[in-house]
C-alpha cells in the first residue's frame, strides 16, 4: 500500500479540456518533462513522450515470451512455459504490449482507479505502436474489449478495455479488425480478481459471461488492460469456445510477469 499511495504522487498529464491551455506553454515529456518540439501536440495523445523516454519503457519482446499466456521467458517463441502448462487454457494466445511496471504501471492505476479517462489516447496509442510493421492482428476477424458488470460499470462511469480498444483502434487504421463490445457479456457481479488469492481467482469466474451468438466460427481477439494470472481472459475465452468461436486469443496492455518483483 505504502508503494501504491508513492506513486500516485507523481505528476498527471491534464485533462482534455486543457489541453488548449497547455498550447501556450512548450509541450514537455510525460515522464521526464523535458521540452519537446512544438509539432508534439499534433500527436493524438499529446503532449507524448520524448524518443529517449519512449524507449525506456517496459517493452515487452515479441519473441521472447510465452506464446499461451504471455510471460516472459528465456527461450525464443516458446509454445508453452512450465508455468501455464500446469493450468489449463482456452486462450490460443496472448500478447501483451508492456510489462506492468514503471511509469506504465502508474499510468494504469490513475486511469483505471482515479478516473482519469485522458490517458486513455496516451495508452491506447502505446499499445498500437507494439504492433509496428507487425501482421499479428490480422489473423482476428473482431476485437471483443472484456465486459465490466453493470454495477461496476455504474460506479466506475466508463469500461477501461473498450476506451483502449477504442484507441488502438484509431491508431491502427485499417488494419485494427472492429470492435465488438456487445458480444460478450459480463453476467455475474464478481469480486474483483485483485482482492482474492490465487486459488480463488478461477472459481470466482464461474459463470460470469455470456456470450452472442454473433461469435460462431470466428476468431475473435479479447482485450483488457492488465493480466495478472489470466483467470479473466481465459474465462471469457471458455465462454466464447463454448459459444461456438472458433479461436479465442488475448491481448493486454500490461502483462505481470511470473518473475516481476512488482
Amino acid at each position: 500500500m505504502k508503494e501504491f499511495v508513492q506513486s500516485l504522487r507523481h505528476p498527471a498529464p491534464p485533462p482534455g479540456w486543457l489541453r488548449w491551455t497547455r498550447q501556450l506553454l512548450p509541450p514537455l515529456c510525460w515522464k521526464c518533462s523535458i521540452v519537446m518540439g512544438g509539432k508534439t501536440y499534433l500527436d493524438p495523445a499529446s503532449p507524448f513522450l520524448c524518443s529517449n523516454c519512449l524507449l525506456e519503457l517496459p517493452w515487452t519482446d515479441p519473441t521472447f515470451h510465452c506464446r499461451q499466456c504471455g510471460s516472459h521467458t528465456a527461450e525464443p517463441e516458446r509454445v508453452a512455459c512450465q508455468e501455464c502448462m500446469e493450468n489449463e487454457w482456452d486462450l490460443a494466445e496472448s500478447r501483451s504490449g508492456f510489462a506492468y511496471n514503471e511509469i506504465i504501471r502508474h499510468w494504469i492505476l490513475r486511469f483505471k482507479f482515479f478516473g482519469q479517462e485522458h490517458l486513455s489516447p496516451l495508452l491506447g496509442r502505446l499499445l498500437a505502436l507494439s504492433f509496428q510493421n507487425s501482421n499479428w492482428l490480422e489473423k482476428y476477424d473482431t476485437i471483443v474489449p472484456i465486459p465490466l458488470h453493470p454495477s461496476r460499470l455504474r460506479k466506475r462511469g466508463f469500461n477501461q478495455s473498450l476506451l483502449l480498444a477504442h484507441h488502438l483502434r484509431k491508431n491502427l487504421g485499417k488494419i485494427s479488425p472492429d470492435i465488438h463490445p456487445h458480444w460478450l457479456r459480463r453476467t455475474r457481479a464478481t469480486r474483483p480478481q485483485t482482492e482474492l488469492p490465487l486459488a480463488e481467482r478461477k472459481t470466482n469466474l464461474e459463470d460470469a459471461f455470456s456470450a452472442l451468438a454473433d461469435v460462431r466460427d470466428k476468431n475473435i481477439l479479447l482485450l483488457d488492460d492488465v493480466m495478472t494470472t489470466g483467470s479473466t481472459l481465459n474465462a471469457a475465452a471458455r465462454c466464447l469456445k463454448e459459444a461456438g468461436a472458433a479461436k479465442a486469443g488475448a491481448l493486454v496492455l500490461c502483462r505481470k510477469m511470473w518473475d516481476s518483483p512488482n
